[in-house]
């Protein structure tokens, strides 16, 4: 079976000059949910399909994270004397990682917005084969 893979686009090439779809796949960058919404409601635009997928990738993994997080700290909480300060680390770390995908968000609109190319730093061209 033959697999036609598109070649990697380089970061900042401009992948879309439509004003519409550009402001689309803002809004798909926006939430995770949006993102789901737009990647099986617009099949026609890659630019579209692009961020929606790295949003829901990235949602993904921030949800997974912050449940890790929330374990983690249930679990501290019972351990005598330094439970207390376990607990505190966890949650800072817990904001610490929701900072980090809110950053990322932000850079994935302004790419969006601006019709480039963006991938994210560590999951981007493993989610590259599900566009």
């Amino acid at each position: 079976m033959y697999n036609h893979q598109e070649p990697e686009t380089p970061a900042g090439a401009v992948i879309s000059n439509n004003p519409t779809v550009n402001l689309t796949a803002t809004l798909a960058s926006l939430s995770f949910l949006a993102g789901l919404f737009l990647c099986f409601a617009d099949t026609r635009s890659r630019t579209i399909r692009r961020y929606s997928v790295q949003s829901v990738g990235l949602g993904a993994i921030w949800i997974a994270f912050i449940m890790a997080v929330w374990i983690l700290a249930l679990l501290a909480a019972y351990i005598p004397f330094v439970g207390g300060a376990l607990e505190i680390a966890f949650w800072i770390i817990g904001g610490v990682g929701t900072l980090v995908c809110f950053a990322l968000r932000v850079r994935m609109m302004f790419s969006a917005y601006r019709g480039l190319a963006y991938a994210l730093p560590v999951i981007g061209s493993t989610l590259r084969k599900f566009e």
